[in-house]
């Protein structure tokens, strides 16, 4: 039995330091006493390869019948592109949201860009020309403030680590900066949208130019090696 002069306790281990105060136990080790640690449960189980081939498997066999479907049966459109949209967005979702280990923001940012293309792509091949437009002009921008309010949101609502979302929220910001360089070519005819988009992100800078000034000088550094 080892004691601990500074927590005031007994302790029966033959570890060198106190496991409450990491200070050195006093006393002389026990050869009989053997150490039993309890085994080690994962909380979450691990996902098998094969899981993850088998959905990847369904994702293409799906996407290979509609497209079989939609030619055999030519109608002049191809409609298959909505389904199989909605497929690999799923299809992400269950990869890369659920099955994957990456950060929330990591899975933020990839979902919220893969359905702004969707549907942009849905977008232009069946809307009719006088309507089209609506993809670019509010989904586009609005589901990057959403995608910026949520990573702002989990970092203050968790207390996670900055540093570790920082670069996360930095591409999203120069993503907003993509619909005010269309309204500039006229290719986003609704301005309003992109410009709080746009707004949202500067101040989010803003914030973290003012009160995290080191993180981000040092998150930039680990990035890109300088």
């Amino acid at each position: 039995m080892k004691y601990c002069d500074k927590c005031h306790v007994d302790v029966q281990t033959n570890q060198k330091y106190c496991p409450l105060c990491h200070q050195v136990l006093q006393g002389d080790n026990d050869e009989t006493w053997i150490e039993l640690y309890p085994k080690f449960i994962p909380l979450r189980r691990e996902v098998l390869p094969l899981t993850k081939k088998i959905i990847l498997f369904i994702t293409i066999v799906a996407i290979a019948v509609l497209l079989a479907i939609n030619l055999t049966a030519w109608e002049g459109k191809l409609w298959s592109l909505i389904p199989i949209g909605s497929i690999l967005y799923v299809f992400m979702i269950v990869r890369y949201g659920v099955l994957s280990r990456q950060n929330i923001a990591f899975k933020l940012a990839l979902l919220t860009t893969a359905l702004i293309l969707i549907l942009n792509m849905i977008d232009q091949q069946f809307t009719e020309p006088e309507a089209r437009g609506w993809a670019i002009n509010y989904v586009t921008p609005l589901a990057l403030l959403s995608c910026n309010v949520a990573i702002s949101a989990i970092i203050w609502i968790r207390r996670i680590n900055f540093r570790d979302y920082i670069f996360y929220l930095l591409t999203i910001m120069v993503f907003s900066l993509v619909p005010i360089i269309l309204c500039l070519f006229n290719i986003v005819t609704v301005v309003w949208p992109s410009l709080a988009a746009f707004g949202l992100a500067i101040f989010i800078l803003l914030i973290i130019v003012f009160f995290f000034p080191k993180s981000i000088k040092d998150e930039i550094k680990k990035r890109f090696h300088f």
